[in-house]
């Protein structure tokens, strides 16, 4: 019971410090965008004007980039950005690959789903997916600059909707074969077999039977699934498919700054990723805060997954 209290109590503790950040940064417009310093043009370092980039040491806490805009403001902004869409995406994953699965116990489904669900896994398991992303949605965003003549895009709800359809469907088959296959175990149990000789339909048995153990499934699936798509948000900021769309910033005649216009944090480890040599700080910070957040999400999984196990065992 000591142990139990005190899982509950770390679950708590934990989820009420993704709460904060995620209060912190649903606050940046209204409130704290007037409270923060957002950006520094310029400053004097021992005696002499200088321009940005400004190093941690230089500008606290975290420093600035090269158009002079602070990397604190920037992150508290963007984090409600990449943790939603990646909760949302991971959802809507999780929701239909378990629809889906309950529809190939049946016939019709294990005929004509099943086989393409399984040949996309398969297909997708042998292309990595970051360049099957890049195929896929690289075309559209070359396409979409051109009809704009030259003219960056703007965040735009198009885009993004085009990239989440994308990483969407590439995340299915194998949550879909997954779901199926615990299905299809549970339903050789014999409590299954006996339900059905009983006359239970089997989305009621799906719906109620399996229940307990489908519940644990779905969050170890649903963590999972959200850490994998926080990866490849940063596949996608690697090659400047930025979530919402980005803007080319020219610095000078020959070179060229493409930044995001969400802030979203993989946004902002790939905006500054060919910059890492010259201002490292503007990477490894975006880049060990996510690493932070992974590990959070991680440990929540852990807490959730314990207390439902402890429960089923009193």
């Amino acid at each position: 019971m000591l142990m139990q209290k005190n899982k509950r109590r770390t679950l708590w503790l934990l989820c009420s410090v993704l709460f904060f950040f995620l209060l912190l940064s649903c606050l940046y417009e209204p409130v704290l965008s007037k409270l923060l310093l957002v950006r520094v043009d310029k400053m004097l370092v021992n005696g002499e004007l200088t321009y940005p980039p400004f190093s941690p040491l230089e500008v606290k806490p975290f420093g600035t980039d090269i158009l002079g805009f602070t990397i604190f403001a920037k992150m508290i902004q963007g984090f409600k950005y990449t943790f939603f869409i990646g909760l949302f995406l991971s959802f809507f994953q999780i929701l239909i690959g378990l629809f889906l699965s309950g529809f190939t116990m049946y016939k019709l489904g294990r005929v004509i789903i099943l086989p393409v669900i399984s040949y996309l896994d398969k297909l997708f398991t042998m292309i990595p997916k970051p360049f099957l992303l890049l195929l896929l949605i690289g075309p559209y965003y070359q396409a979409l600059l051109f009809s704009a003549d030259a003219i960056q895009p703007t965040a735009n709800v198009p885009f993004i909707m085009v990239q989440l359809f994308i990483l969407f469907l590439v995340g299915m088959p194998n949550l879909v074969n997954l779901y199926h296959n615990e299905l299809d175990h549970l339903f050789k149990q014999d409590f299954a077999s006996v339900s059905q000789s009983l006359g239970s339909s089997k989305f009621r048995i799906i719906r109620y039977s399996f229940k307990p153990q489908l519940t644990e499934l779905t969050l170890n699936l649903l963590f999972k699934v959200l850490t994998q798509n926080l990866s490849l948000f940063i596949y996608l900021a690697y090659f400047e498919l930025y979530l919402g769309g980005s803007l080319v910033m020219q610095l000078d005649a020959s070179t060229n700054y493409t930044v995001t216009l969400s802030n979203e944090w993989s946004g902002l480890i790939g905006q500054n990723m060919n910059r890492l040599a010259s201002t490292p700080w503007t990477v490894l910070i975006p880049l060990g805060c996510y690493g932070c957040l992974i590990l959070l999400l991680n440990a929540i999984k852990r807490a959730l997954v314990g207390g439902m196990q402890n429960q089923r065992s009193y």
